[in-house]
Order: structure tokens, then C-alpha cells, then sequence
């Protein structure tokens, strides 16, 4: 510390003694021990200023750099009731060992000079062979991983590219038995926010389901990934069209939903061609949907413009659709399964009255799960859910949100945005956003709703 204190001073030394020299001032006196007629050219300044810089430059990188290999993402999928596949994204090239332990079932996989920064949230283990991750330091620098099971398994290990490996754990008991999620009271905190951790302390905890309940369904999210065909949305500075890079979240999002124990994913548009606004709605609740998700890209006239935000239906819109429906007797059975053909004009007034308060309440929760999910990777435009008018959000039972995921306009957004491997991270915030809200309040007689219930009756 010392020797960086004496650098900076000789350093801002010399830089004063060469602003003399070039403002045509005498050159700086020698220093103390110096003999007279020594003090140092404007060359030799400036060569000193140079050699200072690189070797403050240096001492930077050596206190600062972080000498570890972190793990980018760590995605887990439920292939079947008997398969799950982990995939383990490193930021290079990985030095690890793996092993399976007994009594209880454990996955470890140890991780030379391995970093862990992210949060993994609980219910992405929903529907698999794992309950919990845990973390920790072992000698030499090696960080370990162990993955607690819920049953015996045996482990194959494969390598995607040299930066991911992906290990399938095989359940050894036979089919039959329905394997959920866990989050018992050993896990390590993984919620940054207060919000995230808000959501993470409702997950539910380990439970096993030998069969499950006849009628049970699974909950249903429609997707809308905005514009297409004729309409392409907005544009960024390298010519990226906002109707591909949704439509590229939306399928990804697709895929991870459908992996995903006791939720199925339904999309309004799975090309480029055009639907109105109300053909999505329309879709929607063909679908029986229970939430609906339009996935969309920002734009404006600032390119510095950046951030994610969530938007839910604002009152006024509300009041406008309300009318709409009072109008539209062809729309009078539709209600939430409500029938409201045999009632009157001011019944059914209250009634889309108060459907639609109930649904811009679970709109705004559910934007409020996925901007919590969304904030942990990326910047936020909103740091809370917005209300606008956007026709896509009308429905007055449908918890509906707009997600805009980044601005086009801005270049670094835009490459971002057009990249894979980045589309992919969204589409799993999505996911783990929209897994917490139906934790937290599952429609009746949904697979969610049973595990929740299970866990109660355990509790």
C-alpha cells in the first residue's frame, strides 16, 4: 500500500512538471538528493507517466480480478417422472469431479476454483429427482455443489460444448410414483430482493404423490408473442425486428413451461404472420387460459433507453372493456364461467366490476413475480409494474401482463436481445416468475393446487 501511495504521488508529480513544460514555464526544481540541472526532460516525464499508469493498472487488476470460475446458469428439467437433465453453464471450460452419496440420496459435483453468484429458485426443482442445492467451499478452492434427492439414482454425464455440462439423473425405483419440488428449511437462501424473498418463503416443501387425483389438470399459460407477419414491431440499429426476437423468447418460454411439472404452455402465434389484438384475446380464452403472458420488445426515439418492464390493465382500461362486455351479449356466458345471460343489466355491471378488480390484483402480483425474477440479470426501466391500456390485457378474468423484455432502440440492448444463449435467460425469469405466482395462489383443482394443499396437510 505504501509503494501505491508513493506511485501516485510521483505520479501526479510528474504529470504537474509536464503541464509546466508545455505551457512554456520553467521545468520542476530536482527533487531532494537530486543534483542541480537534473530535473527530468519532458521525454523522460512523460515515459515515467506511462510506466506509472501500467504499473497502477496492474496493481488493479491483481486486487480486483476475480480469480474463480463462475457458473452462469444452472438449468434443471424434468424429462419424465423418472429423468431429470441438469445443465451447468460455465463461463469456461470446467475442472470438476462428481459423485453420488447414500443415506440420504445426494449429487455432488465439486467445481475446481468454482463460483457460484446467481440465484436458483426453489421451484425450478418442481417435478424432478432433486429437492434442494446447497453450497459450499472445500479445500483448495474447490466449490461443491450437492443436489439433495428424493430417490436413488445413477448419473451420465455429457458435454454440450466445452463451457456446459449436462448430467441425466435416472430415478433406480420403478414408474409410479409423481416426484415435486422441495424447499425444506436446510436450503440456502437464493432471493436477492425483498420481493424475491417475499415469494421463496410461500414454495412449497418436499412431498411425495404416489398417483395423482383423478380430474386434476394442469395450469395453463398462454403466451402472445407480440406483432408478426405484416406488423414487425419495433426495429434496432442493426435491423432486428422485435416480431423474431419475441417470437424466439416465446418458444423458449413454450419449451420450459411445457417441461415443467403440472403446467401446460399454449402460444397465440407459433410463426410470422399477423393476428389482430383481439384474435389474441380470443385465443386466449379458447384456451381456458389462467394467465397470459405478451411478450414484447421496447423502443424510443433516446437510444440510451434501458430496461425490462412489466405492465398490467390500468383502471381506465378496465372501465372501457366493462363496457365492451355489457354491450356484447354474445360474451354474457363467458365470465369466469359465470353465466350471465339471466341477469340483469346491473348484476351483471357488478359482476365484470368485480371479475375485473380480482384480475388486475393477480395481474399486478404476477408482474410483480416476474420484474423480481427479471432484475436479477438484467436493468429494470420500472422498478414496479406499470398500468396501460394495451388491448392484449383486456380480458376481465384472465390474470394478464405485458412484459417489455429491453429496448431494441439502444445498440447494447439490441445485441443482447438477438442473442440465443440471452433469449433463453429470459425465457427461464419468465418461467421462474410465473412457477411463484401459481405457488402462491393455485386455481382450484390444478396439480399446484394439490401439491400445496398436500404440503399444508403435512405441515
Amino acid at each position: 500500500m505504501a509503494v501505491a501511495i508513493q506511485g501516485l504521488k510521483s505520479w501526479f508529480y510528474n504529470i504537474s512538471c509536464l503541464k509546466k513544460f508545455r505551457r512554456g514555464r520553467p521545468p520542476c526544481l530536482p527533487k531532494k538528493g537530486q543534483p542541480q540541472g537534473a530535473a527530468p526532460t519532458a521525454t523522460i516525464q512523460s515515459k515515467r507517466i506511462v510506466k506509472h499508469i501500467f504499473l497502477l493498472s496492474l496493481m488493479t487488476t491483481l486486487c480486483f480480478a476475480d480469480p474463480t470460475l463462475p457458473i452462469n446458469d444452472i438449468q434443471v428439467r424434468s424429462i419424465d417422472n423418472t429423468t431429470t437433465d441438469v445443465k451447468l453453464i460455465f463461463a469456461d471450460a470446467p475442472e470438476i469431479h462428481y459423485f453420488i452419496l447414500d443415506h440420504p440420496a445426494r449429487f455432488v459435483v465439486d467445481v475446481a476454483n468454482g463460483s457460484l453468484h446467481i440465484p436458483i429458485h426453489p421451484a425450478v426443482f418442481s417435478g424432478t429427482v432433486i429437492n434442494a442445492l446447497r453450497q459450499g467451499t472445500q479445500a483448495h478452492q474447490v466449490m461443491r455443489l450437492v443436489f439433495d434427492l428424493n430417490t436413488d439414482v445413477s448419473v451420465r454425464k455429457s458435454m454440450a460444448d466445452p463451457q456446459t455440462v449436462i448430467f441425466e439423473l435416472k430415478s433406480k425405483k420403478p414408474q409410479g410414483q409423481h416426484l415435486t419440488a422441495a424447499n425444506n428449511s436446510s436450503q440456502i437462501p437464493v432471493a436477492q430482493s425483498p420481493l424475491s424473498q417475499s415469494i421463496a418463503s410461500k414454495m412449497p416443501t418436499a412431498t411425495v404423490i404416489k398417483t395423482a387425483p383423478q380430474g386434476i389438470r394442469k395450469v395453463i399459460v398462454v403466451i402472445d408473442a407480440g406483432h408478426g407477419g405484416k406488423d414487425p414491431g419495433a426495429s434496432g440499429p442493426r435491423g432486428s425486428k422485435e416480431k423474431n426476437v419475441v417470437l424466439a423468447i416465446s418458444e423458449d418460454l413454450y419449451r420450459d413451461i411445457n417441461a415443467t411439472a403440472g403446467m401446460r404452455a399454449v402460444m397465440t402465434r407459433n410463426g410470422d404472420y399477423y393476428l389482430t389484438l383481439r384474435q389474441r384475446l380470443q385465443k386466449a380464452r379458447a384456451a381456458n387460459a389462467d394467465i397470459f403472458i405478451a411478450v414484447h420488445a421496447d423502443a424510443y426515439q433516446n437510444a440510451q433507453s434501458r430496461g425490462a418492464s412489466v405492465y398490467a390493465l390500468s383502471l381506465k382500461g378496465a372501465s372501457s372493456e366493462a363496457a365492451r362486455w355489457l354491450a356484447a351479449k354474445e360474451n354474457y356466458s363467458e365470465l369466469g364461467g359465470v353465466d350471465l345471460s339471466d341477469k340483469n343489466d346491473m348484476l351483471r355491471s357488478v359482476l365484470i366490476d368485480l371479475s375485473q378488480t380480482a384480475t388486475i390484483s393477480a395481474s399486478l402480483k404476477l408482474g410483480d413475480d416476474i420484474l423480481a425474477q427479471m432484475g436479477l440479470f438484467t436493468s429494470l426501466h420500472h422498478v414496479g409494474v406499470e398500468q396501460a391500456r394495451f388491448v392484449v390485457l383486456k380480458s376481465p378474468d384472465i390474470p394478464s401482463v405485458l412484459v417489455e423484455t429491453g429496448f431494441l432502440s439502444n445498440s447494447n440492448e439490441e445485441l443482447k436481445l438477438r442473442d440465443a444463449q440471452y433469449q433463453q435467460k429470459v425465457a427461464r425469469a419468465l418461467l421462474k416468475g410465473v412457477i411463484a405466482y401459481f405457488y402462491q395462489q393455485p386455481p382450484e383443482g390444478t396439480w399446484i393446487a394439490a401439491q400445496v394443499k398436500g404440503q399444508k396437510r403435512e405441515a
